[in-house]
């Protein structure tokens, strides 16, 4: 029994080993391409927004049906490289650019309506995106300009399930993506990883976008030292390579006027040097197609739909040389059949995690997103959780991979804290001048340390010189993990300058200094509302810097209970294009409470922004009463410049009482940087306000209804929010004035930036 038994094991266990040995084997024979042909590598090159030709080739391609072996690209390359190394079609990929909305990606339209109600309210006044790090008594500058969390998310997004597989090699096209390590000045070739990782790493624009670290790495823009990989797509498979290339227009001498100018140029002819060197080695079986791109820039992301076709262009001019690799209708059906992939993922989470945190609290996190272990979801569900999470001031960007049985799976996310934290400063400058002889300027600095513990306690101080000066520090302390609830004190001391006018002549400057402190406790009511309900304690001093001795100066102690009601819903914090803002004010000074003197001030505005095709309406309702408790000289509201009613001068009327109106019309001229939204209008606005006890100091006046009228340019710029104006009112008063960047004015919600 025992004599036949071991035959037949041995003939078992040889045919279990040729089963075995034969099914890599028969798998090897399906992937590579049939001895008739050779193997063909697509070269991609860098370059920006150019990069959307390859997809114009990719077409072209798959009409010829030529097919390709494997892929190297660099930036824009490795982009549309690796979705068709991912099994994407030329359609798909075509589709997926065409759909991107760049603004967003690039510009971050849209972040600011995902951001927590006390990030905007902390945020409203400054008039620039720049954030700096204090480490060490050093300021720490970002690794670079541009947000890149959406463009992550985005690339996820492209090849979703191709993230699944580590190895290039196992992806329906094997596949490399092109870096240059800032470390040792070498070209890094990715092999393996997270494929939308190696894409953001070949992307990476040295000052644009934050260079990616990555195995002891700080990789950024490949173009810097192979921005045609023609031989790395040889050391990967090639026996043929069809080179996709990007081709500018001639440089003049002319276009090489400004620092600027001959800066980015030096950039250029060093890419073009390593590119020359990689086009020496084409032979007479490889083929180079050429797409000339025109006036599309690099940063043209906006005009990528129209790289397309000149790209389908320049590879039917190849057309004969790329028949010579054309497959029969059989044969690319068959090779098309294994390569193509879909790159939906649906999936349920058995569990959801956080992982490399230091200072966020990972519970407060799960609040805010909406993905939940058990559920079913897609990754479109997934990256809008990433995006609300990115939106936190907190993180440079936000990261997730699914591990795990892919049937029951852990979605684990890696949110980048910014690495310039956690101490954050930020810088911010405004000017105003106008014909009247007002020129105003303010010097502003912020620094905010947050999540100095579990809820989220954030203290932030404050120094501003100028017109309106002021020191303060806060700590707003979240009383639940999900920070609905607050309570945030504050001390600070403040100076403001403030003219007091009589039938429109200045009659004299006085200057408030005040010191106090308070205390508020608050609600966030959602993305867009919050609620606070405070005491404060302030003593004011105001004298006479100029002015008859006969005007009255003072100081006293103002003590009571203050309310605030917020909501923001604007795209931007300055020249919005859309949303609501509104803001409801009170304060009860009372000498029960520890002032001197008993009054109460109530405000209420409202602005909405309506675009009309690329124009865009203005409305503002506004108005302030003092309840007739005899408001306070010092405490009245004051109302003129180009915020609150155009044709006066700052402050230039004084009242108790105030209601006013104002629509404007803005017509579009024209995009300075369209993917940031910069843009600049033309305005037409109308107003009337209705006042109450003006100007107590002229006996002549005392109700008042006026009407005016302003022309103005405006627009968010470069250098921040510029306006240009004219303005007129039924009283004789006119002014023309100029704004830029931070907002002056002090007397009513619409004056201090609310509603810009």
């Amino acid at each position: 029994m025992q004599c036949r038994t071991r035959p037949f094991l041995g003939r078992l266990l040889s045919v279990f080993a040729a089963v075995v040995l034969t099914v890599p084997a028969l798998r090897a024979q399906e992937a590579a391409p049939p001895a008739s042909r050779p193997r063909i590598g697509l070269v991609l090159a860098g370059g920006g927004a150019k990069g959307g030709a390859h997809v114009g080739v990719l077409k072209v391609l798959e009409e010829l049906r030529v097919p390709v072996d494997c892929i190297a690209g660099t930036s824009m390359g490795a982009l549309v490289g690796a979705g068709y190394a991912s099994g994407q079609s030329a359609g798909e990929i075509e589709k997926f650019l065409v759909g991107v909305k760049w603004n967003s990606v690039i510009g971050s339209a849209g972040r600011r309506d995902l951001e927590p109600i006390e990030q905007k309210r902390a945020d409203v006044t400054y008039s620039n995106e720049l954030e700096f790090g204090l480490r060490g008594g050093r300021i720490i500058v970002p690794g670079g300009i541009v947000d890149t969390a959406r463009i992550e998310n985005l690339l996820r997004i492209y090849v979703a399930r191709a993230r699944m597989e580590a190895d290039f090699d196992k992806l329906p096209i094997p596949f490399r993506a092109v870096a240059t390590d800032m470390l040792s000045g070498k070209m890094v070739v990715l092999a393996n990883g997270d494929v939308a990782t190696a894409m953001r790493a070949s992307m990476a624009i040295p000052g644009a976008f934050a260079p990616v670290s990555l195995n002891g790495q700080v990789l950024a823009d490949g173009g810097m030292v192979r921005n045609i990989p023609i031989d790395v797509a040889r050391g990967l498979c090639a026996d043929v390579v069809i080179v996709s290339n990007l081709v500018e227009p001639d440089i003049k001498e002319g276009d090489l006027r400004s620092a600027v100018q001959l800066l980015t140029r030096s950039t250029d002819v060093m890419i073009r040097a390593n590119e020359d060197a990689q086009l020496a080695t084409m032979t007479d079986r490889d083929v180079l197609i050429d797409t000339f791109t025109g006036d599309i820039t690099t940063a043209s992301f906006e005009r990528v739909p129209e790289t397309i076709p000149l790209g389908e262009v320049a590879a039917r001019k190849a057309a004969d040389s790329l028949r010579r690799y054309s497959l029969s209708e059989e044969e690319y059906a068959h090779w098309r059949q294994r390569v193509a992939s879909s790159q939906n993922v649906e999936v349920r989470l058995a569990d959801v995690t956080f992982k490399g945190l230091n200072r966020v609290n990972p519970d407060y996190l799960q609040t805010r997103t909406m993905v939940k272990a058990g559920d079913m979801v897609g990754v479109e569900k997934i990256s809008e959780d990433a995006l609300r999470l990115s939106a936190l001031q907190d993180f440079e960007s936000v990261g997730y991979t699914l591990t795990g049985d892919p049937q029951d799976a852990t979605l684990e996310w890696q949110p980048h804290e910014k690495p310039w934290g956690p101490n954050y400063l930020k810088f911010d400058l405004g000017v105003y001048a106008s014909n009247g002889g007002d020129l105003a300027f303010v010097v502003n600095a912020q620094h905010t340390h947050p999540w100095l513990n579990s809820r989220g306690g954030e203290w932030q101080n404050e120094l501003q010189l100028g017109y309106e000066s002021k020191l303060e520090t806060r700590f707003y302390q979240p009383m639940d993990v999900a920070q609905k609830w607050f309570v945030e004190p504050r001390l600070g001391m403040s100076q403001v300058l403030d003219d007091v006018y009589v039938a429109g002549d200045r009659l004299a400057k006085y200057i408030y200094r005040d010191w106090g402190v308070s205390t508020d406790i608050g609600r966030n009511m959602g993305k867009y509302t919050q609620a606070r309900l405070g005491y404060a304690y302030v003593d004011r001093d105001y004298k006479r810097d100029t002015g008859p001795d006969v005007l009255p100066e003072g100081t006293h102690h103002d003590a009571g209970v203050t309310f605030n009601l917020t909501h923001d819903s604007r795209d931007k914090r300055f020249s919005a294009t859309k949303g609501i803002a509104a803001s409801l004010e009170y304060t009860l000074s009372d000498d029960s409470l520890g002032g001197d003197r008993n009054w109460q001030r109530g405000e209420a505005a409202l602005a909405a922004v309506l675009p009309v095709g690329k124009n865009l309406i203005w409305t503002t309702l506004a108005g302030g009463t003092d309840f007739n408790s005899h408001l306070p000289f010092d405490r009245m509201y004051t109302l003129g410049g180009p915020s609150s009613f155009p044709g006066f001068e700052l402050g230039e009327m004084r009242t108790t009482d105030y209601a006013t109106l104002s629509a404007s019309y803005l017509h579009k001229l024209g995009d300075i940087v369209s993917l940031r939204g910069q843009a600049v209008y033309v305005g037409l606005r109308l107003q009337a306000a209705q006042l109450t006890n003006v100007n107590p100091l002229d006996t002549e006046q005392d109700d008042l209804t006026i009407y005016g009228g302003s022309l103005y340019l405006t627009g968010s710029t470069p250098v921040g929010p510029l306006t240009i104006g004219y303005g007129k009112t039924s009283t004789d008063a006119w002014s023309v004035w100029l704004a830029i960047g931070r907002p002056i004015g002090h007397g009513t919600a619409m004056e201090r930036g609310i509603f810009r």
